[in-house]
């Protein structure tokens, strides 16, 4: 039972019938007391003209020929009810008289209580309200009857009434009715809010299955959205922006883990071959020192892919990175100066266009950046040469851009020069000692910071490397 209670659509309907239910309750007195308000303004109304012919007949008594013509004073209706002289008429006492349902009964009193005329038919319950009351006009229910008490002449009390179980059960009757037709129409509702709920959450209950199996490993799998730009849409596509980077993060470290894998395994085997090989058989001092320097220098490069594997995982993983106000011109004319001596040795000019540029960023990851970019303009430059440096404010941030005059780099290998362990130069790859992931750093370090980077090579006229940087580290 707990489970049932837990399901979205139990819950939606529990509420949607408990508001229904409410609504047609609230109806249904509300038709109910207007009804009897209804009724009840018929019957006083009845009250009162009846009263009026009973009226009619004590004038049409007190005239002395009993003829219904000209009028007669009131004081002499008082008077003749005061002396006791005064009897109810036969007319008055046919309208007036019996117990069946619906009759009628009157009765007149003087200011002191005392009955002056009545009804043969009086309830032996009728009686006047307490002399502190107000007895200037006053409507009540008395069982299954209804009275109206007024002020007649010379202090006179009328009090009229008329037996109202017919109404009553004629009441009782509409509410039966109502109150069938209000479970009916809250039947109906409850069906309705069933397949309401139902429909409602077909969608949850799509994306829920979609998402299970997303979990189980079909990472391609998406789900369907209707472009309803409903916020079940606004769900749906938010889930799958998220299995798209969960998708892509996933693959990003298969491709990653296959990588390092596969830029390992060269160097390990040369460890490997090159101790087997040692070991074979008694060596010369000259080649035990050959073949360590050689573990040496494959354990060294060994060491500098790991170090670039792990640095590079650092900035995909860190996301963006801190931000702190620095000049990035300072940046790049350090980094000129550490890689100087490697461009002196491959006589190499780097020439710098450094105005200060203050940006927003992490001096760190910019100097990584930075060195990158510059060693790889001068280790890819054939020997001879120059390597341009500049930065500057553009329109939305900062730029800077590292530009060498050699070769460059064919067409064919611009869009893919950003991969991990892609080089261009594929007979060179596993002599010259480059990781392979230079360029794969300085492209997550330019992403952490929210900016772009690009590259031109027009074959003959050297390499562009062009970096454009938000100045507020917006992402």
């Amino acid at each position: 039972m707990s489970v049932v209670f837990h399901s979205l659509r139990w819950r939606l309907q529990l509420w949607h019938g408990a508001i229904l239910l409410l609504a047609v309750l609230a109806f249904c007195l509300t038709a109910y007391r207007l009804a009897w308000a209804s009724q009840l303004r018929h019957i006083d109304k009845s009250i009162g003209q009846n009263e009026w012919t009973m009226f009619h007949g004590l004038m049409v008594a007190c005239r002395p020929d009993g003829v219904d013509k000209g009028s007669v004073p009131p004081e002499l209706i008082v008077e003749r009810l005061r002396a006791g002289t005064l009897a109810v008429p036969p007319t008055i006492a046919a309208r007036f008289g019996g117990n069946e349902p619906g009759y009628l009964y009157f009765a007149i009193y003087d200011r002191d209580g005392r009955r002056l005329l009545h009804s043969e038919n009086l309830p032996a319950d009728s009686t006047l309200p307490q002399p502190e009351q107000d007895t200037g006009e006053l409507y009540r229910l008395v069982g299954t009857r209804r009275e109206t008490m007024h002020g007649g002449p010379g202090g006179l009390v009328v009090v009229s009434g008329r037996d109202i179980t017919a109404e009553r059960e004629s009441l009782h009757r509409f509410a039966w009715s109502l109150g069938a037709l209000g479970l009916a129409v809250w039947s109906l509702g409850l069906l309705g809010g069933w397949w309401l709920a139902g429909r409602a959450i077909k969608p949850i209950a799509t994306i829920s299955r979609t998402a299970t199996r997303i979990a189980a490993g079909n990472l391609s799998e998406r789900i369907n959205v209707q472009g309803t730009d409903s916020e079940l849409d606004q769900l749906g596509r938010v889930l799958n922006d998220t299995f798209n980077r969960l998708h892509e993060t996933l693959e990003q470290q298969k491709r990653f883990t296959a990588d390092a894998s596969h830029e390992l395994r060269t160097p390990i085997t040369i460890l490997l071959s090159e101790t087997q090989r040692i070991l074979k058989r008694e060596r010369t001092p000259a080649e035990y020192e050959e073949a360590i320097r050689t573990c040496h220098d494959t354990a060294a490069r060994m060491r500098r892919l790991v170090e670039a594997l792990l640095l590079l995982a650092r900035q995909e993983a860190s996301g963006a990175a801190p931000r702190e106000s620095c000049d990035l011109a300072t940046i790049l004319r350090e980094t000129i100066a550490q890689l100087a001596p490697l461009a002196k040795e491959r006589g190499i000019e780097v020439r710098a266009e450094l105005a200060p540029t203050r940006c927003q960023g992490d001096p760190a990851s910019l100097a990584i950046l930075a060195s990158n970019l510059v060693a790889n303009a001068i280790q890819h430059h054939s020997t001879g040469g120059h390597v341009e440096v500049s930065c500057a404010h553009a329109a939305h941030g900062v730029t800077f851009s590292v530009r060498d005059d050699g070769p460059g780099i064919p067409a064919e290998d611009l869009p893919h020069i950003f991969r991990r362990f892609y080089r261009v130069d594929k007979a060179r790859a596993g002599s010259s000692g480059h990781t392979g992931l230079g360029l794969s750093i300085a492209k997550a370090i330019v992403d952490n910071h929210g900016g772009t980077i690009s590259v031109s090579s027009p074959v003959g006229h050297g390499t562009r490397f062009t970096v454009e940087l938000p100045t507020s580290g917006s992402r």
